[in-house]
């Protein structure tokens, strides 16, 4: 299923937890699913994917009265519940969370999914090949600037921005294209404040930022109107900086 709204990226986020061995321990089993390196970005992916639980009952609310969603609401508690272990998921193992997601909770969530389809609530995505790009991109840039000759502060501020950068793109299955173009608009912001118009540090950070709008601009996937957006931003990056 293609992450194209909220519903299916909840729905990807859940297959993975029904295709864990029961037995296996829940921060393991966890820690792949997120991506997370230790227990610390296990519960930064379990505040994002109760984020992303947040946005998938306001997205299906908002959706017409025939479309009755209450009815599509009904299993969420389920989903809820399933959640609430994840602050303390030292001791359990990943039966304990997947034993909430039966298949009524999963044809629910599916059926969310067509309803908000069917109701032209699409996001912009980017695809598992597409994000990893992306990544090693952000990490050139990373590089880039620790080897520059950019003053400590200016290089402290881009390096901490681009990882949140690269954070959003580990993480874009569950905070969607959304959390991507936040965290790229956090530094691009904080990189044109901490440069001065017309100087060599400008036009060297508006480099960098250009060729990192132009690599999201080519893998973002959608509406035509609504990815053209990160091209358009590309281009007044590069206005900003000279380049």
């Amino acid at each position: 299923m293609a992450t194209e709204n909220s519903a299916s990226r909840l729905m990807a986020v859940l297959e993975q937890v029904r295709a864990m061995r029961p037995s296996r321990q829940g921060i393991d089993g966890w820690m792949e699913i997120f991506g997370a390196s230790d227990r610390i970005d296990v519960l930064r992916g379990a505040a994002e994917l109760a984020d992303l639980v947040d946005q998938f009952e306001a997205d299906v609310r908002a959706l017409p009265e025939d479309e009755d969603p209450e009815h599509l609401l009904a299993f969420l508690p389920k989903i809820r519940n399933m959640i609430g272990p994840l602050f303390h998921v030292s001791n359990t193992n990943m039966q304990h969370f997947s034993q909430h997601l039966t298949e009524e909770v999963m044809y629910s969530v599916a059926g969310c999914s067509r309803a908000l389809r069917r109701n032209g609530r699409v996001e912009l995505s980017i695809s598992p090949g597409s994000a990893k790009q992306l990544v090693d991109e952000v990490r050139a840039v990373i590089e880039g600037v620790i080897e520059s000759d950019l003053p400590d502060a200016l290089k402290d501020l881009m390096v901490d921005r681009l990882r949140d950068v690269e954070r959003a793109l580990l993480t874009v299955r569950i905070g969607g294209y959304a959390s991507v173009e936040k965290a790229m608009d956090a530094l691009t912001f904080g990189a044109v404040r901490a440069t001065k118009a017309g100087t060599e540090e400008r036009e060297k950070v508006g480099g960098w930022l250009s060729r990192l709008w132009g690599k999201l601009s080519e893998h973002a996937q959608g509406a035509e109107a609504i990815a053209a957006t990160a091209a358009s931003t590309a281009e007044v990056v590069k206005a900003i900086s000279g380049g």
